[in-house]
């Protein structure tokens, strides 16, 4: 093979070989067929070497860029050819159909060589053809396929565990016919290649788990993530009976939040703003409603005359009864705060707010803080029941 160019075995096989258009491909014996597929395993290897040292061998930034560039788009051009060429009647041979395999795995493992060792020299804004976009999601779903059994023994945390292989299998499900910019795809697979290391390695626990620590650390600013992430600290805060114990665990796991670090040149969603940004900002609102509701706890301590014993009685007299459970009342009471219906500091002060003024038939007497925390983990049968609420005030609306 020529040293100057590593692709030219790859690209004489299929630009001139086995190009339908041409007549070489009628004309193949079995038995070489044979051969060129051992050869490409072969071949595959010798041009990982060859591109290597080609690479090495530059010595401006600017040379390697252009020419990692190059050799990467000339891969995705016969990786191109050869899905194309595949439509062609005389590829359903079953000689020719394993070679046609062997070459896209070889251009398959090639394209990843490029990306994993020389990704810093893409371009991540251009986006993936979409042919090699469609190979790239079944990789992707069969390395998914073989970590989700291992992740979810080692986590043991259906809530986060769900959230991140949701997330990330809603990329290769996704039926859109437009594809992701190249810095995308190759978050989504290094966030993959780390949660396999994950699984493998031994963890170190803290206030958070090791998986926060990763995904953390790999700016996973998914919606979702950092919606779950907002709810399991409400949770672990919500066990205290008061808020100077909320208040002082909340600094706590504000600290520990912030000694974590997280590598603000990547990120899941280039949208959105990164995750210790969005999470810090809430730790904040939080704090500061927290500040504010333990001084005013105090001052009515402090001041009798203050008491608000009388208007708690009242209270009690003009509850309204709601015929649904607190469950269910938590999971309406959520959503409507997620979808910015209703406009408060926090959640916790939605809850806190009209969660005293509701009794149901079963309890005149409504915990905030539990209906709060049973709205993160509801039964599908709650779920259903709210729906159908939410459907029957709909149709009643349509009647006015």
């Amino acid at each position: 093979m020529n040293q100057s160019y590593p692709l030219k075995w790859l690209d004489s096989l299929i630009l001139t070989t086995l190009n339908p258009r041409k007549n070489f491909v009628y004309t193949i014996p079995a038995e070489e067929l044979s051969i060129i597929s051992e050869e490409i395993i072969k071949e595959t290897l010798d041009t990982q070497i060859q591109l290597n040292e080609h690479f090495f061998l530059l010595l401006k930034e600017t040379e390697i860029k252009l020419q990692v560039q190059k050799y990467h788009s000339a891969l995705i051009i016969l990786l191109d050819n050869v899905v194309e060429y595949q439509k062609e009647e005389v590829f359903k041979r079953k000689e020719l159909s394993e070679v046609m395999d062997a070459l896209i795995n070889s251009l398959e493992e090639l394209l990843s060589f490029i990306e994993n060792r020389f990704s810093i020299y893409l371009c991540g804004d251009e986006r993936v053809p979409v042919t090699y976009f469609s190979i790239i999601k079944n990789e992707l779903k069969q390395k998914l396929d073989q970590l989700k059994p291992k992740l979810i023994k080692v986590v043991d945390n259906k809530g986060i565990t769900d959230v991140v292989l949701m997330v990330l299998y809603a990329f290769v499900f996704s039926k859109s016919s437009v594809s992701l910019p190249y810095r995308d795809v190759f978050y989504r697979r290094e966030l993959i290649n780390e949660l396999e290391n994950f699984c493998e390695a031994p963890k170190r626990e803290s206030s958070f788990s090791a998986l926060d620590e990763l995904l953390i650390y790999m700016n996973f600013n998914s919606i979702k993530y950092i919606n779950y992430f907002k709810s399991f600290i409400l949770q672990k805060i919500d066990f205290y009976n008061n808020e100077s114990e909320r208040l002082k665990n909340l600094l706590f796991l504000y600290k520990e939040f912030n000694q974590m670090y997280s590598n603000e040149n990547n990120c899941f969603n280039p949208k959105n703003q990164n995750l210790k940004t969005i999470i810090n900002d809430w730790f904040m609102q939080e704090i500061a409603y927290l500040e504010k509701k333990k001084h005013h706890s105090e001052n009515i301590q402090n001041d009798p005359q203050k008491s608000l014993d009388a208007p708690k009685e009242n209270l009690k007299d003009n509850k309204i009864t709601c015929l649904l459970s607190a469950d269910q009342i938590g999971l309406i009471l959520r959503a409507s705060d997620e979808s910015r219906i209703l406009n408060a500091k926090s959640m916790s002060a939605v809850f806190k707010t009209i969660i005293p003024h509701l009794s149901t038939p079963y309890k005149s007497e409504l915990s905030y803080q539990s209906v709060r925390s049973k709205s993160y983990n509801a039964e599908d049968k709650d779920k259903e029941i709210a729906i159908e609420t939410l459907e029957k005030i709909i149709k009643k609306i349509k009647t006015y």
